[in-house]
This record gives C-alpha cells, structure tokens and sequence, in this order.
C-alpha cells in the first residue's frame, strides 16, 4: 500500500469523523430544546430522554472528558468545540486568542499539544452545550 493511498484514506476518516461529530451535535442540540421547550405532561419521559443521552455522550468520551481550558488552564464556564479538531477552549480565552492573532495577521494555532490544526476561526467553533450541562452539574 502507497504513502498517497493512507494518506487519502486517513483524510477520508478524519472527513468522516468530523461529519460524524456534527451530525451528533445538531441532534442532540436539537434533542435538548425539544425537552426544554416541551409541555409539562411530557416532562418525565424527555428527563429520562435528556438523561440517556448526557449519559451516552458520558460514557463514549469518558477518556477525553477534560473541563480544563488548554489557554487558561482553569475550568471552562462557555465550553466552545472546534468543528475541525474536536478540542473545546472557554469562549472568552478563545475569542479573545483569535481577536489577537487577526489584529497581528497572523493564523492562530490550536493550543492543544499535539493538534496539527494550524487555523483555528470563529465559525468552526460551536457552544458545546452537553458539556456545558456537565460542567453545571458537577
């Protein structure tokens, strides 16, 4: 197998994942409107609903779970996930980090150790809502 042909494959997967990711995000945002905005006659069967699915996303992320934004070093209050990377930073350290870097010209790297995303933007960030609930429920 070629150099170019796992490469390929790899970039495909990474597409995937992240398509993936969003996917999951935009259900389960929409999920937890649903049983925010729903009637009270309806309460206890979308608790249980909302419950699953904090749990669910709990139990497949349970090793990468880390409240602690890259940029502060303290825990996040407005957990931002990056569409492209898939790391969360806190809003303000962020936007703040991105303003910066836009005012010098200059692309902002992911803060994470390790991440070989080299541009990180505002529009491919997105309020993780599921942790921010976790965050509040510790």
């Amino acid at each position: 197998m070629s150099l170019s042909t796992v490469h390929s494959t790899l970039s495909s997967l990474k597409t995937c994942q992240t398509d993936i990711g969003t996917g999951m995000d935009i259900v389960t945002d929409v999920a937890l409107d649903v049983a925010e905005t729903a009637g009270s006659e309806n309460d206890a069967v979308l608790k249980k609903l909302e419950l699953m699915m904090l749990d669910e996303d709990i139990a497949v992320t349970q090793s990468e779970v880390n409240f602690t934004c890259p940029l502060t070093q303290v825990e996040m209050v407005n957990p931002m996930k990056n569409k492209k990377c898939n790391h969360h930073y806190d809003r303000d350290a962020i936007m703040g980090m991105i303003k910066a870097r836009q005012n010098q010209k200059k692309k902002l790297r992911c803060p994470v150790v390790g991440c070989g995303n080299t541009d990180v933007k505002q529009g491919d960030l997105i309020l993780d809502q599921i942790m921010k609930r976790q965050i509040q429920k510790r």
